[in-house]
C-alpha cells in the first residue's frame, strides 16, 4: 500500500496554475526586455507574415509567399496554426489596435499551449497510476515538465511557429493512445490528434507512425477483444485525415507528390493506414484466429507501402533531398536543429546530457515497465514505450526532435517511478526524485562536468550570433520600411525580418523550398562586381543589404575574396552602386542600384 497522502500536500490544479505563470515570466523576459518582435525566430517572423497575408485577403489554400524570391514560393506551411493566430487578432484588433492586438497574440499563444503541455502531461502520468498515487504523479510530472528545457524554447513569447502546437497535439495523441484499448472515445480522438499533427507538419511522422503499428499488433494478438476501439482509432485517422484534406487542400491537389507538408503522401497512409486497419478488424471479425489476423495485416501493410512506393517513389529519400548541395554547406549545414547526435558531440559535447540523457533513462524505466507489468497495463506501456523510443531515435537523427523527446517522457519518467512501487512515491519525495531526474539537472551537470574533462581541447564551435548584429530582428529591419518598396537582396536570415518590417520583397530565406532565392542571392555576391550586375539586372534587384555580422558575409567572403559581398565588406562599391545613409547602420550598408 502506498502511504497516505498528506493533507499539506497542493492540489495539482493549484500547482499547475503557479508552475504555468512561473514558465510564463520566465520565457516572457527577453521579451519585456528587447521587445516580443526582436524574440521571433526567422520561422516566427515568416509566421506572422502569413498570418497578416491571410487576414489582409490573401486566399485560403494560397499558402504563396509573394515577397520570397518573387513572384513568390508556395510554403510547405499549414493554415491549422494561421487560424487560431488570425482568430486572435481580429478578436483583439477592436480594442486594441493591430499592432497591440499582435503583441498581446505573440504572448498568449505560446502561453495558452504551455499550459495545455502542463496539463496533459499531468493527466498521461495519473491515468498510469493507482488511484491513490496520482494526485503525486500530477504534482511531479508538472514540475519535470517544467524542466523540460529542449521544449520550453518552443513556448516562448513569440513562438508562434508550428513546433509548440505539435508537441501539445503529440502530447494528446499520447493520452489518448495509452488508453485506447479500454476506451473506444479516446481512440477515435488519438487518430484525430496523429492527423493534426500530421496536418501541422510532419515532425511527429515516425513516433505517430510506430504508435499506429503498436495499435495493429494489439488488434492481431487479441482480436475481437478489442475490435472497437482499433476500428474507432482507424476509423478517427482516416475519416479526420480526410476531412483535414478537404479542409486544407484545393481539391485538385489532393494527391500531388508534397513530401515535405501535408499532401497526397501523407494523406495515402493515414487515410490508407486507417482503413486497412479496419480492413483488418472485418476479416478478425469474420475470421478468428491469430494467425488469420497477422497474414490479414501483412497483406494490408504490403499494399499500402506498396501503393506508397508506387505513387511517391521520390518521397523515399531524405527530407532535404531537394536542397542544392551548394546550399546544404553554405546554409543548411549550420542550421543547428538539423544538427544530427555526432555533430553536436564534436561542437557542444557538455549539451548531450541536457538533450539526450533524460528521455534515454526513461526509455529504461519504459522497458523495465514493459517487461514487469501486468496484463492489463501491458498495452499501455508497450505503446509509451515505442513512441518514446520513436523520438528518442528521431533526435539522435535531428537535434529537432529533442523537445518532443524529453517533454514526452517527463510524464512517462514519472509513472515509470510510481510504478516501482517504493517508498520513493510517499509524501514530497516524488516530487525530489523528478526534480534529480529531470532535464534541467541533468543538463546542469553536463555543463558543470565537462569542462574539466574539456580543459585544453579544442575543435569546431557552434557559433551562435547576436540577432541584432547580424541583421536578424525585424527592429533593425524597420528602417528599410522608409525606403520605395522594392525587391532586395539580402542575407538569408535577415529576410524574414525584411518580410515583416517592410513591404519589399527579398530572394534569400532560411527555406529548403527557397532553392532558387538562395542560389540567386549566392551567385550574385560572390560574382566579380561586373558580372554581378548582369544577374541583379536580370533579377530586378533594387536593393542590396549587405550584414557584415552575419553568417552569409563570412561565408560569401570565404568563397569568393574578389565577389561582389566581398567588394562591399570593404566599402569598395562598383559604379553601379550607391550607399543609402539614411538607412545604414554600423556594421551594415543598404545599396542602391543606379538605374
Amino acid at each position: 500500500m502506498s502511504p497516505p497522502r498528506s493533507t499539506t500536500e497542493p492540489k495539482p490544479a493549484i500547482v499547475l496554475a503557479i508552475v504555468w505563470a512561473m514558465i510564463v515570466v520566465a520565457l516572457g523576459l527577453p521579451a519585456i526586455k528587447a521587445g516580443v518582435f526582436d524574440t521571433l525566430s526567422t520561422d516566427d517572423a515568416l509566421r506572422l507574415v502569413e498570418v497578416r497575408d491571410l487576414l489582409a485577403g490573401q486566399g485560403w489554400f494560397d499558402l504563396t509567399q509573394y515577397r520570397l524570391d518573387p513572384p513568390g514560393i508556395a510554403m510547405h506551411w499549414s493554415r491549422i496554426v494561421d487560424a487560431p493566430l488570425a482568430v486572435l487578432i481580429l478578436v483583439l484588433r477592436p480594442l486594441l489596435g493591430q499592432h497591440l492586438a499582435e503583441v498581446l497574440t505573440l504572448v498568449l499563444w505560446p502561453s495558452l499551449l504551455m499550459g495545455a503541455a502542463l496539463w496533459l502531461a499531468a493527466t498521461i502520468a495519473s491515468q498510469a497510476c493507482a488511484p491513490e498515487d496520482r494526485e503525486r504523479a500530477q504534482l511531479a510530472a508538472i514540475v519535470v515538465t517544467a524542466l523540460s528545457i529542449p521544449a520550453l524554447i518552443h513556448f516562448r513569447a513569440g513562438a508562434i511557429d508550428h513546433h509548440n502546437l505539435q508537441i501539445v497535439l503529440l502530447l494528446g495523441f499520447v493520452l489518448c493512445i495509452c488508453a485506447l484499448e479500454h476506451r473506444a472515445d479516446r481512440a477515435a480522438l488519438a487518430g484525430l490528434c496523429g492527423a493534426l499533427s500530421l496536418a501541422v507538419g510532419l515532425e511527429m511522422l515516425p513516433a505517430i507512425a510506430m504508435a499506429s503499428a503498436v495499435v495493429v499488433g494489439l488488434l492481431v494478438w487479441k482480436g475481437t477483444d478489442v475490435l472497437r476501439p482499433a476500428c474507432a482509432f482507424g476509423a478517427g485517422l482516416a475519416g479526420s485525415s480526410l476531412l483535414l484534406a478537404l479542409l486544407l487542400l484545393p481539391i485538385n491537389s489532393l494527391t500531388r507528390p508534397v513530401c515535405d507538408a501535408f499532401g497526397g503522401p501523407v494523406l495515402l497512409l493515414c487515410a490508407g493506414g486507417g482503413v486497412a486497419l479496419l480492413a483488418v478488424a472485418g476479416v478478425a471479425r469474420m475470421r478468428d484466429g491469430v494467425w488469420t489476423r497477422f497474414a490479414a495485416s501483412g497483406i494490408a501493410g504490403a499494399l499500402l507501402l506498396g501503393a506508397f512506393d508506387r505513387s511517391y517513389p521520390s518521397c523515399v529519400a531524405s527530407p532535404y533531398a531537394q536542397v542544392d548541395p551548394l546550399l546544404v554547406s553554405f546554409w543548411l549545414g549550420r542550421v543547428v536543429e538539423t544538427m544530427s547526435v555526432s555533430e553536436l558531440a564534436q561542437m557542444q559535447p557538455q549539451k548531450l546530457l541536457g538533450y539526450y540523457a533524460f528521455p534515454l533513462l526513461t526509455l529504461g524505466l519504459c522497458t523495465a515497465a514493459v517487461i514487469g507489468c501486468t496484463p492489463q497495463t501491458r498495452f499501455r506501456w508497450i505503446v509509451s514505450t515505442i513512441t518514446l523510443a520513436a523520438l528518442c531515435g528521431e533526435s539522435l537523427w535531428e537535434l529537432r526532435g529533442a523537445a518532443a523527446a524529453n517533454i514526452v517522457a517527463a510524464p512517462l519518467c514519472v509513472a515509470g517511478i510510481v510504478r516501482l512501487r517504493t517508498e520513493i512515491v510517499a509524501g514530497w519525495r516524488l516530487v525530489r526524485v523528478a526534480l534529480l531526474l529531470s532535464p534541467a539537472t541533468l543538463g546542469g551537470i553536463g555543463l558543470a562536468v565537462w569542462p574539466a574533462f574539456a580543459a585544453g581541447t579544442g575543435g569546431p564551435k557552434i557559433a551562435m550570433p547576436d540577432p541584432a548584429a547580424s541583421c536578424q530582428t525585424i527592429s533593425s529591419a524597420a528602417a528599410l520600411a522608409d525606403l520605395p518598396p522594392g525587391r532586395m537582396m539580402a542575407p538569408i536570415d535577415s529576410g524574414p525580418a525584411i518580410l515583416a518590417a517592410t513591404e519589399h520583397a527579398v530572394f534569400a530565406g532560411p527555406y529548403h523550398r527557397n532553392n532558387d532565392g538562395n542560389l540567386a542571392m549566392v551567385h550574385a555576391m560572390t560574382a566579380a562586381p561586373e558580372a554581378a550586375h548582369d544577374m541583379l539586372r536580370a533579377r530586378q534587384v533594387d536593393y542590396i543589404l549587405t550584414c557584415n555580422g552575419s553568417f552569409d558575409q563570412e561565408d560569401l567572403v570565404r568563397i569568393a575574396p574578389e565577389g561582389l559581398a566581398a567588394h562591399l565588406g570593404r566599402g569598395e562599391a562598383p559604379d553601379y552602386l550607391e550607399p543609402v545613409q539614411a538607412v545604414s547602420k554600423p556594421g551594415w550598408t543598404v545599396w542602391r542600384l543606379r538605374k
